[in-house]
């Protein structure tokens, strides 16, 4: 094993601190439960997530709230033009892992984790996720 992140359903992004080659084989195992919507129990998933799908998640054709990973490649900072407030956008391949996953990595970068959802702020609850990478 290589590590154990806690992945907050109110975190968005979260960094493993871990980087990756394009081509690494990399297994997930997650367990643990986030709610969606605070104090609505219709809305708590495990790492599979829910059974539905909205066109603004990350990856609308996955379930929501379900475990995705990111290779992020890129960072940039854009200046919003009528606040000025500077704002950082972070780019790379999204993919999903769900309870357990082997992923072929599709980059060379940082390694993140996430809840398919786009509204973070009413969110609660944690997944646990184990992450082993395959010797070279």
């Amino acid at each position: 094993m290589v590590k154990t992140v806690s992945v907050p359903g109110s975190a968005g992004w979260v960094d493993t601190m871990i980087d990756v080659r394009g081509g690494d084989e990399i297994f997930f195992e997650a367990e643990g439960a986030i709610s969606l919507q605070k104090d609505n129990p219709v809305a708590t998933c495990g790492p599979e997530g829910l059974k539905m799908q909205t066109m603004q998640q990350p990856v609308p054709d996955r379930n929501l709230g379900c475990l995705l990973g990111k290779v992020r490649v890129s960072v940039a900072v854009v200046e919003d033009r009528q606040t000025g407030e500077k704002i950082e956008r972070d780019y790379g391949e999204i993919f999903p892992i769900g309870k357990a996953a082997l992923v072929l990595m599709p980059a060379d970068g940082r390694l993140l984790l996430g809840a398919n959802e786009n509204v973070f702020g009413d969110n609660d609850g944690t997944f646990t996720v184990s992450i082993y990478k395959r010797p070279a």
